[in-house]
């Protein structure tokens, strides 16, 4: 199945789907443009799919102390660092073929370590989160 992501409705169905306004709306729509004239949609589903997991990762991490399974932390953590290299450079490899000034944009405000970055990077992982729960239901749909 085709996610057609040139629709100009596709990011407000996300939100609708997800209940959540987006956080990083113009910029995802910035990825979603540079993967669609470089034919990176698979990229971009796969940065989808990292993001969701990291996530995900994330509530685990923050919630272990809760969670009676969760009998070390160290393994999460290993992956939680794992998987945040591999978003990064996934978003990298998106950007590459973008302007520089795309890429200078997207280093300068995700990627380059700072503590408003970390919370930036955060929201567009849970936005990819979004993105990536509402193609699973567009593919269960189907």
């Amino acid at each position: 199945m085709r996610i057609n992501y040139e629709d100009e409705n596709f990011i407000r169905e996300v939100e609708t789907f997800s209940k959540n306004n987006l956080n990083r709306k113009t910029d995802l729509k910035k990825l979603i443009e540079i993967s669609l004239s470089d034919h990176k949609e698979k990229e971009f589903e796969e940065l989808a799919f990292t993001a969701k997991y990291l996530c995900g990762m994330m509530r685990v991490m923050k919630n272990a102390p809760a969670i009676p399974e969760v009998q070390s932390t160290e393994h999460i953590k290993e992956d939680l660092s794992k998987n945040l290299k591999k978003v990064i450079d996934q978003l990298r490899s998106i950007i590459a073929m973008g302007e520089n000034e795309m890429q200078e944009y997207f280093e300068k405000t995700y990627l380059t370590l700072s503590s408003q970055n970390i919370t930036n990077l955060n929201q567009l992982l849970s936005d990819l989160e979004s993105v990536k729960k509402y193609i699973n239901h567009l593919k269960r749909k189907d």
